[in-house]
């Protein structure tokens, strides 16, 4: 089955290449589909949409209040913020009781973010764990 020269112009427009590729590979694909072509379309375009307006929104967390986040927990849970260096160090990955825990505080520690902007601050505090690790 072969897209519309319509649908075809619209995807043609799109400016993200790996966007126009997801729906070229969605709509040619194996498989029999359960919507229309342009309904395939609207639905991956409708969420990489909202995904960009998710990202847009994120908070841009600076170094110096990812270093303020790991004094906090430093001093707020000094046994725990050992272990955490300890994961990270020995494997690149930390337990999710902890992981949770650290989510936690950093709700006590600043109440107003976001489940986005929490997750954030923990990638950027793993990254700054791992660039500070001797």
């Amino acid at each position: 089955m072969s897209i519309s020269p319509e649908l075809q112009a619209r995807i043609d427009a799109l400016e993200d290449e790996r966007l126009k590729a997801e729906i070229l590979d969605v709509l040619t694909g194996p498989g029999k589909k359960r919507a229309t072509d342009e309904a395939i379309y609207e639905s991956i375009v409708s969420d990489y949409t909202a995904g960009k307006e998710r990202q847009a929104k994120l908070r841009r967390w600076q170094d110096d209040e990812v270093v303020a986040f790991a004094w906090y927990f430093k001093e707020k849970r000094s046994e725990d913020y050992v272990e955490f260096l300890r994961q990270e160090k020995e494997s690149n990955e930390i337990e999710s009781e902890l992981a949770w825990g650290v989510r936690r505080l950093m709700r006590e520690w600043m109440p107003d973010l976001n489940s986005d902007d929490r997750s954030e601050l923990f990638s950027k505090f793993r990254d700054y764990v791992k660039l500070n690790l001797v």
